[in-house]
């Protein structure tokens, strides 16, 4: 919402900032307290974030009238991330060298530079009231800031395919997090030493790349039925985390991270093209916020299954059969 009120290169800096401060506490905190102050840094920073790198991409294209690249530009953007996400997550091998501190520090010193970098940006205008940003008063914020709500809520109403492209996100991406760290659990209690854990991570992370890739080359003429094609591959992935050994397990948490990216990238590009530029940060951070909520209950659901089972592994095959299945009805939809 800061995003769409006061401009999406301001909630950049800001949220930036916040990275930056959040590794400065992390690195030298003396006590928990201030560990969870950082924390609440890092997640006020994702906040800002959510969105609001998207809606200035979109909007950036637009200014120029060239949406129709959007899809384009959104996979060099993702795979630029998750590239040197990948990289980075070779970094653990040089635990004994950087210890905790020392990765906090450089990972401040790589968000100052970003920020640094954001700040140069100039920010896209394609709407008046985008346009009278500089000139509102502080004053008139809350009124804006309920206006905004009502906004966004008469959009999801006037546009059904916005909230169903919300609720298929979230749905899909459930086993995105409760994969990956499953696997580096599972790897752990077999005797894998801590260091060889950035395998999976690198991996997934190359596997995402991938289905970048992919989606990028694939034009599906329906969602529904390419929905339908990457639950089916993400419930498998997250069966797999859940049953196969070491290796399959490793594979399928690749699925995961590979059929995700390739849904993403359509849903993303479909929620852009559906929504208004005065409240597509907001719509865009309520498709994340969706997939939060949805792992509220989640994540402590998967952990019940597979008490209840005495297999670790079982609260993911139930997760992934449910993943696969939710692909079902659109499928018949499409048919019908």
């Amino acid at each position: 919402m800061a995003a769409d009120l006061l401009g999406r290169k301001k909630t950049l800096v800001v949220g930036g900032v916040c990275v930056v401060l959040y590794n400065l506490l992390m690195a030298f905190a003396p006590d928990l307290f201030s560990i969870c102050v950082a924390m609440g840094l890092y997640a006020l920073a994702n906040a800002m974030f959510t969105g609001t790198f998207s809606a200035l991409t979109y909007d950036s294209l637009k200014q120029c009238g060239k949406t129709d690249d959007y899809l384009k530009v959104s996979a060099n953007c993702s795979q630029i991330t998750l590239l040197a996400t990948a990289i980075g997550s070779l970094a653990s091998t040089l635990e004994r060298f950087l210890r905790f501190s020392g990765f906090y520090l450089l990972s401040a010193a790589f968000e100052c530079t970003g920020t640094l970098a954001t700040a140069l940006m100039e920010e896209p205008i394609v709407t008046e009231a985008q346009a009278s940003r500089e000139k509102q008063a502080l004053r008139d914020l809350p009124g804006q800031l309920v206006q905004l709500v009502k906004d966004s809520i008469k959009v999801l109403r006037s546009c059904p395919l916005a909230a169903k492209l919300i609720v298929s996100a979230a749905v899909i991406c459930v086993p995105s997090y409760l994969t990956k760290m499953f696997v580096q659990q599972r790897l752990v209690e077999l005797g894998w030493p801590t260091a060889l854990l950035f395998l999976p991570l690198l991996l997934s992370g190359l596997a995402a790349m991938l289905g970048t890739e992919v989606g990028r080359r694939l034009h599906p003429r329906r969602l529904r039925r390419f929905y339908t094609i990457c639950a089916l591959l993400c419930g498998v992935g997250c069966v797999l985390v859940g049953t196969a050994p070491a290796l399959g397990s490793i594979f399928g948490c690749m699925l995961v991270q590979g059929s995700l990216e390739a849904w993403s990238l359509h849903e993303d590009r479909m929620l852009n093209d559906n929504i208004p530029s005065d409240q597509r940060a907001t719509l865009i951070s309520v498709d994340g916020m969706a997939y939060s909520l949805l792992m509220i209950p989640a994540s402590p659901l998967v952990g019940a299954v597979g008490d209840a089972f005495g297999q670790a592994g079982a609260g993911l095959v139930v997760l992934g059969l449910l993943v696969a299945a939710s692909g079902l009805p659109l499928l018949k939809k499409a048919r019908s």
